[in-house]
């Protein structure tokens, strides 16, 4: 089957002959890993050290680094948000005051201040049905005079100079 997929790739048989370790121009010249029976305590200590400073600088990525601290506060940011505003503590098997609901200030003041903002009233709506007329008409910019509304004689009363000493 991977033949298959192989040649529907374009792929060749490698031609290549197999690694021989034994003609390796690039011959290794310390043994890895290395045999920590053999070495001293002062060499293995070295060894040790220089090796885990190495992993500690392969480790460190920034990226990766930035975005779990993202990802951290985020969870932490929700549960804080969800626990003090959501969460029902007065039911909560876990709570070590039974039927006693904490936050009720800071969740009444929030709702307050939120409450209406993701509902309609029937007021707020003015209309029945999608693309019918508004019940209350909206003040002409014309009557009122505010700008783009012209006088009786087609003038622009928000220029000023405009007045009847003035020549055509």
């Amino acid at each position: 089957m991977l033949g298959f997929i192989n040649r529907l790739l374009g792929r060749t048989k490698n031609t290549l002959p197999p690694f021989d370790f034994a003609r390796n121009h690039f011959r290794r010249r310390k043994q890895w890993p290395p045999n920590l029976k053999t070495l001293t305590e002062k060499q293995q200590f070295r060894f040790e050290r220089k090796f885990k400073r190495r992993v500690k600088m392969k480790a460190v990525s920034e990226t990766w680094n930035r975005r779990v601290t993202v990802v951290i506060w985020s969870l932490i940011s929700f549960v804080v948000v969800y626990g003090v505003l959501f969460h029902d503590f007065a039911n909560d098997p876990m709570n070590p005051r039974p039927g006693e609901q904490p936050f009720v200030g800071l969740r009444r003041w929030m709702w307050d201040k939120l409450g209406g903002f993701y509902t309609h009233t029937e007021e707020s709506i003015k209309g029945g049905e999608r693309g019918s007329r508004r019940e209350v008409d909206m003040p002409d910019a014309r009557a009122r005079g505010g700008p783009g509304g012209k006088d009786a004689e087609g003038r622009d009363p928000s220029v000023t100079g405009g007045g009847a000493a003035s020549s055509r």
